[in-house]
This record gives structure tokens, sequence and C-alpha cells, in this order.
């Protein structure tokens, strides 16, 4: 069955966000000429998982008009959605599964964003891979790629990619949790 995988960028000191919420210092790294993996991760999708402000942050931007299902973790019902794409509030493991049996068993889960919603899933035992683009920056506050997680979590590295622009892809497997 399918793969939950998830991907962020973040600065070299752990940032997903400036503290001002500027995106700059991502946009201003990268370089039309690499690929950074994005079609590869269109490619393996059958489904996106994303928090509520990751998924206002790309609705936005005129994203999501795709038709692969969009499931947006939120308490608000009332956050207005397009595309394929519906709001979930309860058991993650329940919507895992739930997407597991619906898309096709050659697909994955993509978990795009946020921090929180990332470190909810490692909590839960529920990430399988996860991919991290450092960015040659050094934010200095804003916020953390991780929240609180209650144990530690052993990674197998799957791959290193160093970039021209200085971006240094990191894909790791996640190890079973053990109690």
């Amino acid at each position: 069955m399918g793969t939950v995988f998830g991907g962020m960028a973040a600065s070299l000191d752990g940032y997903i966000r400036s503290e001002s919420g500027d995106l700059s210092w991502l946009n201003d790294a990268m370089s039309q000429d690499e690929d950074y993996g994005f079609e590869a991760t269109a490619i393996r999708t059958g489904a996106y998982v994303m928090g509520a402000n990751t998924y206002r942050e790309v609705a936005g931007m005129g994203g999501m008009g795709s038709g692969v299902p969009t499931y947006v973790v939120t308490h608000d019902d009332t956050l207005p959605t397009k595309g394929n794409t519906r709001l979930f509030s309860g058991d993650l493991a329940e919507l895992v599964a739930r997407i597991k049996s619906s898309i096709p068993e050659d697909k994955d889960i993509c978990l795009f964003g946020g921090g929180e919603l990332v470190s909810e899933f490692v909590e839960a035992g529920l990430l399988d891979e996860l991919g991290v683009s450092i960015v040659p920056v050094v934010l200095g506050g804003g916020v953390p790629f991780f929240r609180r997680i209650s144990r530690w979590t052993t990674l197998e590295l799957l791959e290193c990619r160093p970039f021209p622009s200085g971006i240094v892809l990191l894909n790791y497997r996640l190890k079973p949790l053990t109690d």
C-alpha cells in the first residue's frame, strides 16, 4: 500500500517561515535550472494532506486546482476550498487509512506542510519518508520545522543531493516507532 511521505524546505537554522512570514528567502534561493523533485513528487502522489495554514498559502498563490484529492486538516469547517479539496478534523490514522483505501495502490500520500502537522504525523508514527530541503540561509528565528515530539525518532538516510544553488536535499526513511 501507499507510502506516506512529506517534504519541506527549511533554513539552515531549522525554520520554515521567517518571523515576519516572508518567504522570499526560499524563492530567492531556488534556481529555475534545478530539479528539486517537484515533478517526481507529482507523479507519485495519489492524495495530498496539508494543514490549514499551508492550504491558505498555496490557494492564495493560485494553487490547488488539480484533480488530485487534497485533505486539509483543520477545525475550521468554514474554510473555503476549491478543486478536489476536502476538510478533515479527527484521527489522523483514520484519515491515512481512508486515503490509502481510496487511491491506486501504486500511488502515495504526500504530506505537504506545515511543521505542526509533520510533527503530529511523526508523533503518531504515520510518516514513512521525510524530505528536507536545506536552504542556505540563516533566519535567526521564525516558525520551526518541528514542534515538540515526545520521543526520539530515528531516520535512515536514503538520499543526499546537493545543488549548485547551495540547496541540499535530504531524503529519509523513518524507522518504525518502538516503545
